[in-house]
């Protein structure tokens, strides 16, 4: 049933959320054989005590709200729609009204400054295009060298797998010029992707996730931080949602929210001025 469900419940999804729904059904499939049932014949006291078994785990809301999703997706598809029937959930706390983390300007110049030491220019080039032009790590790890077009006085990238499918072109500064042009100097296969790993083959989200985090920080740092760079210098919307490739206007609006650390600079000042 789960096999079936991932092949036509989720088809014209994207493979992230195939891939995170079809790891939410699996780890429910395994409680639910724990719980004397499976995916054809469990009830709505199952889906409600699975949850409340999440909880009793201290797993976080947002992760107990993913989970919940992949079920009510799978429930739905199943037509067994009475078993997510009033189920009482853990609420997450509403995203838009928290500004994302992003890097401040000492931990992201201390970042370049770490990777640029190592002499690595795969890794430089890869900090800096997620820096640089706020791609998704999904969309950095699918780019070919063809999307990429470089000259001297300007440069571009055109990200085809982005989420819902929308196609957008970036433009690349010179920085980020340089880095890629430096890497790819490097190289010497016939490898299509723009990125590959130590293997020779296309480098995987996991591994560049695991590059920040050698360093103390997250992939989704890197996005945050260059969107929260354009709202705050105070750039037209729809040029901010245009680059990031961000459909709704209240993503954005997220952005412009202070962050906890903005809230503890102003106390801090407070009466000191």
């Amino acid at each position: 049933m789960r096999e079936k469900y991932l092949n036509e419940g989720l088809r014209g999804k994207s493979e992230t959320t195939i891939r995170t729904y079809g790891h939410a059904i699996l780890q429910f499939e395994k409680w639910l054989h724990g719980a004397g049932t499976d995916l054809e014949n469990y009830a709505r006291s199952d889906v409600q005590q699975y949850i409340d078994y999440l909880a009793s785990k201290k797993k976080s809301a947002s992760t107990i709200n993913k989970l919940w999703n992949a079920i009510k997706s799978y429930s739905k598809w199943a037509c067994k729609n009475e078993t997510i029937e009033e189920i009482s959930v853990v609420r997450v706390a509403d995203s838009k009204k928290q500004a994302p983390k992003a890097l401040d300007k000492i931990e992201r110049n201390r970042l370049i400054r770490e990777i640029d030491r190592t002499g690595n220019k795969r890794d430089y080039a890869i900090l800096i295009t997620l820096l640089m032009t706020g791609v998704r790590v999904s969309e950095l790890v699918a780019l070919d060298r063809e999307d990429v077009d470089l000259s001297d006085r300007k440069g571009s990238l055109i990200v085809r797998s982005g989420k819902g499918n929308r196609e957008r072109i970036l433009p690349l500064n010179v920085e980020a010029r340089r880095a890629i042009k430096k890497y790819l100097e490097e190289r010497n296969d016939s490898n299509s992707a723009l990125f590959i790993s130590n293997r020779q083959q296309r480098i995987s989200v996991r591994s560049v996730q695991y590059l920040l985090e050698k360093h103390g920080h997250n992939a989704h740092q890197t996005r945050h931080s260059f969107i929260t760079g354009l709202v705050r210098s105070k750039e037209d919307i729809s040029v901010i949602q245009s680059l990031s490739g961000h459909s709704s206007a209240d993503m954005i609006l997220r952005y412009s929210m202070p962050s906890e650390e903005d809230k503890r600079k102003v106390l801090e000042k407070l009466y000191n001025e």
